[in-house]
């Protein structure tokens, strides 16, 4: 009991030695540091950058300043470099992702190689008229930077995909081949249209024809209006076929 008793009488002095020091600690903080006005004090803020500290003097006013770093071009999942020479694969329906891929691809090839040589293969049933057309072009380009483009068909090159095989440096198709061109359609919700919009959508699809009609004219054996007979039909041709019209130049094995 005795022991304990002194053991009480420890703790209950350390506890009010403690309650002392955190009194005297609130006494500390909240007696006044000056009898006197108070003094105005100037605050400097630094912010740094990337390149060097930038300076602000008035604090009322706050300048941030951020890098961002610059976003560099990299090849799409549909191209790779092996050599001299990049590869790329149109295996599906074209969409405006593939005109934004390839563009994108090309540039970088550009830029940042020596490659001059792109190898497209296509296999493709078609897609966007305009997306189709806009990748052609986008080829086109390409020719006029110095790049020599060959086209491999292999399975379908159908509808849109078909300008995308034709303008090709040099064109090369499996023996398989199924090529096929027909007339551009357009898809449309149900909803109520009037004169006037029927009337600016044939402008639309005349404008599509001519397009994509002169496209394959200037790059085969047949006329203009020879292509536009074949369309109006939905015709189907060999990669034979192709060749006779000067739209394949060679086939493979032959």
């Amino acid at each position: 009991m005795g022991i304990l008793h002194r053991d009480i009488i420890k703790i209950v002095a350390g506890v009010a030695t403690l309650a002392v020091v955190v009194l005297g600690f609130h006494s500390l903080n909240t007696r006044p540091i000056s009898s006197g006005p108070s003094v105005p004090h100037k605050i400097t803020l630094e912010v740094r950058s990337v390149d060097k500290p930038v300076m602000v003097a008035d604090p009322n006013v706050i300048r941030k300043t951020m890098s961002i770093e610059t976003k560099h071009g990299s090849l799409s999942n549909k191209t790779f470099i092996e050599g001299d020479t990049a590869y790329i694969g149109m295996f599906s329906a074209i969409t405006m992702y593939d005109v934004s891929a390839l563009w994108e691809d090309i540039i970088v090839i550009y830029q940042t190689t020596d490659v001059r040589k792109l190898e497209i293969a296509v296999n493709s049933p078609g897609g966007g008229a305009f997306d189709g057309l806009a990748i052609a072009d986008n080829l086109e380009r390409a020719k006029r930077m110095g790049f020599k483009i060959t086209a491999i068909a292999s399975g379908i090159v159908a509808s849109a995909a078909v300008p995308i095989y034709a303008v090709a440096s040099e064109r090369v198709a499996a023996p398989s081949t199924i090529f096929m061109v027909h007339e551009s359609a357009l898809w449309k919700w149900p909803g109520r249209e009037t004169h006037s919009d029927i009337i600016s959508q044939t402008r639309l699809l005349k404008l599509l024809q001519t397009r994509y009609l002169t496209l394959l004219a200037n790059h085969s054996y047949k006329s203009f209006d020879a292509w536009k007979a074949l369309e109006k039909e939905t015709t189907w041709f060999s990669a034979k076929q192709a060749m006779n019209w000067g739209l394949v130049d060679s086939i493979e094995g032959e």
